[in-house]
């Protein structure tokens, strides 16, 4: 028996010319017991008033209650006695409201009314579906006949969609015995195709007599009729569709990958392609987790019956054949040649899921555009559809009523907590021993700016870029895998292997239609969400420029293979990487310790540096920690919140916008021009350049934590503490002084020894530290510095400059600027001639050209191999 995917009554179905008009049609008395045993269900189910399924139905009663009183009277043609409406009834009412053609259905309610009908329809679903879409009909032409009269004229395509359906199977159970049976099934969307219409129902007009056909119903093919119904045509072959009198209905290809938790150790995740029809399109998009309701269906693939290379397709000839001679002959097939090389012959099959209701399995923590209208489906707020935006709440207070009544309560004491900022740092990563400060920068990520536009609606964005820098073994990979199992809509990666395409996106081509669609990357998937990318100083520079664009703009723009498209990639990035060498070297800058460029550089906001040093106290405290979470495991963390209540929390807060009074607005200046000058002056250095995006990032941080109190002004307080925490992130580590005169060259020592062999005793004991002198390394790197530009500037790259003119110009210019007096001359032509001495035996910037017995009489030149850049 074949079964119609339209949705028509198979009374309708098309008879044949031979068939005799008598004999009676054998009824599938199973598709009548279940019709009429889903319009009672239709007509008699009603919700009590203390049921609770997923303790999500408490707003489905208190919309109940309001729509009773709301529709006491009917404007689509009900009758004029006063009823006592059902369940459905009032959610066939809204789906007209809606303008939808879709009726959602809790497979619970009905497995309730009528156990023996929900198991029919979990196991033979693909069958009995027609039977109840022709009970639905029967139903709104009883009590909607002016909506009815609508859908016959527009040809509306009425469908039912499930969910809540207990039958659950992982994408690698779906066997043969599934085929045809209702269940449903759970994977991240990587992949939609566009939307296109679907020929449901087929009206055809035969070109012979012009005879139309009896309604066609397309089954997963393009099906024609087998004969013209005029009993003096014999055309079998030659028809055109009527547009007018056949039935359309949308449909999109999605790609559903199976979630990482579901994978086999040492498996590959595993595909499937999912059908949506009519209002579930456009419900997914690459990067959701979703739940599938629906049935598996198996269908030839009639792609893979090509013809080989050899064959030729023959046409022009008339048939032979009585039923297929015609007047013209040129649209007959006549044959093919080369029958042994037809490719393909053995018949291939194709797993398709033909899905009814789309269900996102989490709610977006991070929304940024929020829509202003909501489209509900009569109660469902956790059913189907674009529920994950379109039936979020739309203030706080709604999202604090929707919460279960102990979260609720716990989130109430969150609310009026008066140290909520220590007690989320000590709640984030509680498996982390310390890192107080990389807790905080994580947590402000987790809540976020504001997301702006500017009047040329440029898109300013709210979401904060995190990088950790540190030796091994100091737990940022563990910071990563937090955020993964704590937060939805999470993508991790490894830098080394991932591709510029794996990042941002990629065009591929469809097998079936030959048309390029885009395929998501980890950006893209994380969108709305956040992007954990694993040793992210190991990508290819290319790659890395790839991701510029995602990182400030937040969109990727493609342009390839006919496709020119600007994709969202709102999200996040918490970026781990691992110095140069393998080990911070604190003698150098964070530039210098990172195989990162500068443009990269400046977009994040936050950089931590973890150092592994050795300290007896805190070593003790990290070995206790690890040993009790080994032993104690969850038992052994303290913290104050649970994952669920941050949750909770950062959701709630997402509804505050806060704004910046004139007060801290005249706060973030001055600390942005005060880190503007550390560039130049100052005894900090700065880590990297500091740019205007370093002021963004610190209206993103005040923004962030004016969330976390709930304060909808971005106070001063805000402000300085967001300071402290960049101003610690962009300031150079802390580094050790540079030792003068430790290097063991002889040269420095008899220097000494013959320019100062009168007092040599004195210089021996006193601090100015002849033997050995330690110096600030700034200071020691601004003295380096200024000594090879002047041999640059002073032309004499290649010959060279004496060592004794150097120190001289150093010298004049120093008592010029005021910077030394005459009592200090001695003292600062030592220091000098150490530096130099470092400069040529350790640091290699400078080279000696010609030496001499002499040190003050040698001739140096600057290091080929230095860089300017340093």
């Amino acid at each position: 028996m074949m079964y119609t995917e339209g949705g028509v009554d198979e009374d309708k179905t098309t008879i044949r010319p031979n068939q005799a008009p008598q004999i009676q049609k054998v009824q599938d008395q199973a598709k009548e017991w279940t019709k009429n045993k889903f319009l009672e269900f239709l007509n008699n189910f009603k919700l009590k008033k203390k049921i609770d399924i997923n303790n999500n139905n408490e707003n489905n009663n208190i919309n109940n209650n309001n729509n009773n009183n709301e529709n006491e009277y009917d404007e689509n043609g009900i009758k004029k006695e006063k009823i006592d409406k059902s369940h459905y009834h009032q959610q066939v009412e809204r789906m007209i409201k809606n303008d939808k053609s879709s009726l959602y259905i809790d497979f619970l309610h009905l497995e309730k009314f009528d156990k023996n009908l929900g198991k029919a329809l979990l196991v033979e679903y693909f069958r009995l579906e027609p039977a109840i879409r022709q009970g639905l009909s029967i139903f709104i032409q009883k009590y909607f006949p002016s909506f009815m009269e609508k859908v016959n004229k527009d040809k509306i395509v009425l469908s039912i969609c499930c969910y809540n359906v207990s039958n659950f199977v992982h994408i690698r159970e779906l066997r043969s015995s599934r085929i045809g049976s209702l269940c449903s099934i759970s994977g991240t969307v990587t992949r939609t195709s566009e939307v296109r219409p679907e020929l449901v129902i087929g009206s055809f007009i035969c070109k012979d007599c012009n005879t139309s056909s009896l309604p066609i119903p397309q089954q997963f093919k393009y099906t024609e009729p087998t004969k013209c119904l005029n009993p003096l045509c014999t055309n079998q072959r030659r028809w055109k569709i009527n547009l007018e009198e056949s039935t359309f209905t949308d449909w999109q290809k999605v790609r559903v990958q199976e979630n990482n938790s579901e994978i086999p150790g040492g498996s590959v995740p595993r595909s499937l392609e999912i059908i949506l029809r009519g209002d579930s399109v456009e419900t997914a998009r690459a990067g959701d987790t979703c739940t599938f309701v629906g049935t598996m269906n198996v269908i030839p693939d009639v792609s893979k019956m090509s013809i080989g290379n050899n064959a030729q397709i023959i046409k022009g000839i008339a048939s032979t054949s009585k039923e297929g001679s015609s007047a013209n002959g040129k649209d007959d097939f006549g044959g093919v040649g080369g029958l042994k090389d037809l490719g393909v012959r053995e018949m291939n099959y194709r797993v398709c899921f033909f899905s009814q209701s789309v269900r996102s399995n989490v709610s977006k923590l991070s929304s940024i555009n929020r829509k202003e209208t909501i489209d509900s489906h009569g109660g469902h707020s956790h059913s189907v559809g674009s529920i994950d935006e379109d039936l979020e709440p739309e203030s706080k207070e709604s999202f604090l009523e929707s919460l279960p009544k102990k979260e609720k309560d716990s989130l109430k004491k969150m609310i009026k907590s008066k140290k909520i900022y220590q007690n989320l740092v000590n709640s984030i990563c509680p498996s982390i021993f310390g890192h107080e400060e990389i807790k905080r920068g994580v947590l402000l990520m987790l809540f976020g700016g504001v997301h702006k536009k500017t009047p040329e609606k440029i898109r300013l964005r709210g979401d904060i870029n995190v990088c950790i820098v540190g030796d091994p073994s100091t737990s940022k990979s563990t910071f990563l895998k937090y955020l993964i199992s704590f937060l939805p809509r999470t993508v991790y990666t490894s830098g080394k292997a991932s591709s510029a395409a794996g990042l941002t996106a990629t065009v591929v081509k469809d097998q079936d239609s030959g048309d390029f669609n885009i395929e998501a990357g980890a950006l893209m998937l994380a969108d709305n969400g956040i992007c954990c990318i694993d040793e992210f100083d190991k990508m290819e520079p290319s790659d890395q420029v790839a991701i510029h664009e995602a990182m400030e703009q937040q969109t990727i723009t493609i342009a390839k293979a006919g496709i020119h498209a600007s994709l969202n990639a709102r999200t996040s990035i918490l970026a781990a990487a691992n110095p140069i060498g393998g080990r911070y070297d604190s003698n150098k800058t964070l530039k210098q310790n990172l195989n990162i460029g500068g443009p990269l550089m400046s977009r994040f906001d936050l950089f931590f540096v973890v150092l592994d040093e050795c300290n007896q106290e805190s070593d003790y405290r990290i070995a206790e920690h690890i040993v009790l979470t080994h032993q104690k495991r969850e038992k052994a963390f303290n913290a104050p919140f649970s994952a669920t209540e941050i949750k909770n929390y950062i959701k709630y807060s997402k509804f505050i916008c806060p704004t910046i009074p004139d007060e801290s607005i005249d706060l973030l200046i001055q600390h942005y021009v005060r880190l503007r000058q550390m560039d130049t002056t100052g005894t900090k250095t700065p880590a990297y350049r500091i740019t205007v995006r370093q002021l963004e990032s610190l209206v993103r941080l005040s923004e962030s934590l004016a969330r976390l109190h709930l304060d909808t002004k971005v106070l001063p307080k805000y402000v300085n503490e967001a300071a402290r925490l960049l101003e610690k992130s962009i300031v150079h580590v802390e580094t050790n002084d540079v030792v003068l005169g430790d290097d063991g060259d002889d040269l420095m020592k008899g220097n000494a020894v013959e320019n100062d062999n009168n007092d040599g005793d004195e210089e021996i004991n006193d601090n100015d530290g002849i033997g050995k002198l330690t110096m600030n390394y700034a200071k020691y790197s601004q003295l380096s510095k200024l000594l090879v530009l002047q041999i640059k500037h002073s032309g004499k790259e290649k010959s060279g400059i004496k060592q004794i003119d150097l120190i001289d110009w150093y010298i004049k210019d120093q008592l010029e600027s005021g910077i030394i007096t005459d009592d200090e001359v001695a003292k600062e032509t030592k220091i000098t001639k150490m530096v130099i001495n470092k400069m040529i035996n350790k640091d290699n910037s400078l080279v000696v050209l010609v030496p001499n017995q002499y040190p003050d009489h040698r001739i140096l030149i600057i290091h080929p191999n230095y860089s300017f850049d340093k």
